[in-house]
């Protein structure tokens, strides 16, 4: 092998390992899930025709590259290049250096290097580290699936002593899962517990197996006479894992819905998921609104005491009507107190209830020192900000379940003189529904503000076109911070602004 072969391999060598800068940037936002790095490339890809062209003009480059020698310095340019707006620097949050992503880095470069060497030793020139340069992000991801059950064996000490503290104890505990309001049914039964007794409860999403796992080991005291575990899940099994150790008695079933349709492909995965934190429970609160659930639910009567809590029909056993501001509570058609608490608790105080009745709690006694119900952090919270005008804050997450809240609490703000302005980049992890919610968020949206703003590319082509449609003046921005500084130069103390989620910058 001749000098010039020797010196392409080695900077398509150094390029790949200098990709490995994007690549864990994307992994870490995706919990290192095998596949995600290369599933957000390709968003990329797609997210733009240019990086389209690109991609293309990629490929085309790494094949002329197998007769001409120098020509893989073209493919180096475009791969580390490729595609456009994946930077190497992170905007909304930085990279954290933790000893996992350590060891996967380190992994990644010694495949790298050894696709190379095994390239130079049999003679193939610099074939092999052409095509582990051009989908180095794929290599990236064959890393992280390779380290899973290694990295997964190497905290489970963690588990093993989370799970000691937390049954050793003897003490009530609550699962709650569910593809929506998870967090906020969480932190409204942790409100209504504690005025009685001391409560643990995971903290903001902690929701994962280390998560839990790190929540539990920090925050549980040997006083809390009541555990409150919020699960998260990203495919089947992981559920029924955490709860292996968790061991819920009371499990909760928030509702289900198209969120991480991506992942779990259709509502019956979905379902299967997070129906797992039913099977080691004796007691199941369900949403007795979600159909799916109520028909599922049939599966578990003769095994399970199953409360159905509803906010629509006066005939399930916990029943919650928003009235002017309250919240009025029957159980099994009897009355029995009301709460002052935003309308989007109503779901989350009915299944508290459905908690509460599981665990032969008295609800009235509970709720004599209630005067009112607080909204968690970044769930359509209202600010007054600094120029005056009002900002309704629900960038946490969204999905089609809480927007028609969002849009409601946008229409009864301001006054006939308020200009209603919607920044949002839309709803993600909808899989092949993506495009058509975002077209109905944009129609529903369409009859209540005046402008929006849209950003990013992930939901531009989907939300442009219902505003368009429906002759709302519509603006895009790249980021969130363009769109900020645009809407401060036009916005008047009398507006309202709805900010309706917000995206990491791993996404387009």
């Amino acid at each position: 092998m001749n000098a010039a072969y020797i010196f392409v391999l080695l900077v398509l060598t150094i390029g790949s390992l200098l990709n490995s800068v994007k690549w864990s940037r994307l992994a870490q936002r995706e919990h290192y899930i095998g596949g995600s790095v290369t599933r957000f490339y390709f968003r990329w890809v797609k997210s733009k025709t240019s990086n389209y062209l690109l991609f293309i003009l990629l490929l085309i480059s790494g094949f002329i590259s197998l007769w001409l020698v120098y020509f893989p310095v073209i493919v180096l340019v475009l791969s580390t290049f490729t595609p456009f707006g994946l930077s190497f620097s992170s905007r909304t949050s930085k990279v954290v250096k933790t000893e996992r992503l350590s060891r996967i880095n380190g992994f990644y470069y010694f495949v790298i290097i050894s696709i190379s060497a095994v390239s130079l030793v049999v003679e193939l020139g610099y074939l092999l580290a052409l095509l582990a340069n051009i989908f180095s992000y794929f290599v990236y991801d064959q890393c992280l699936k390779i380290l899973f059950n290694y990295e997964k064996s190497l905290t489970q000490h963690f588990v093993e002593s989370a799970s000691k503290n937390l049954n050793q104890m003897s003490i009530p505990i609550i699962g709650i899962t569910g593809s929506y309001s998870k967090t906020t049914t969480k932190n409204t039964l942790h409100q209504i517990l504690k005025t009685q007794n001391e409560i643990f409860s995971t903290k903001e999403s902690f929701n994962n197996r280390l998560g839990i796992a790190k929540a539990i080991n920090e925050d549980l005291k040997d006083s809390d006479e009541i555990a409150i575990v919020e699960m998260g899940t990203y495919g089947i099994g992981e559920i029924r894992e955490i709860c292996s150790w968790v061991r819920p008695h009371v499990s909760v079933i928030t509702g289900i819905a198209p969120v991480h349709l991506e992942r779990m492909n259709n509502l019956e995965n979905i379902l299967d998921a997070k129906s797992e934190i039913v099977e080691l429970a004796g007691s199941v609160v369900i949403n007795g609104d979600d159909e799916l659930l109520l028909n599922q639910a049939r599966l578990w009567t003769n095994q399970k005491i199953v409360y159905d809590c509803s906010i629509t029909s006066k005939q399930a056993i916990v029943y919650v009507d928003f009235v002017e501001g309250e919240h009025h509570i029957y159980v099994k058609g009897k009355f029995i107190t009301k709460v002052t608490a935003p309308e989007l608790l109503q779901l989350s105080i009915a299944l508290s209830i459905g908690v509460m009745l599981s665990l032969d709690l008295d609800v009235s006694d509970y709720f004599t020192d209630i005067k009112s119900l607080d909204k968690t952090t970044h769930r359509q919270t209202l600010i007054n900000s600094d120029l005056g005008h009002k900002i309704i804050d629900n960038s946490f997450n969204s999905n089609p379940m809480g927007i028609e809240h969002s849009l409601k609490l946008l229409a009864e703000e301001g006054n006939e003189n308020s200009i209603r302005y919607l920044v949002t980049p839309g709803m993600i992890e909808l899989g092949s529904d993506q495009f058509s919610l975002n077209y109905a968020f944009g129609t529903e949206a369409s009859k209540v503000i005046n402008s929006a703003l849209v950003i990013g590319h992930t939901n531009k082509n989907s939300l442009l076109l219902a505003f368009q449609e429906n002759e709302v003046p519509a603006f895009w921005f790249p980021t969130r911070d363009e769109a900020v500084k645009y809407l401060n130069t036009i916005i008047k103390p009398e507006d309202v602004v709805l900010f309706e989620n917000d995206l990491p910058d791993h996404y387009p």
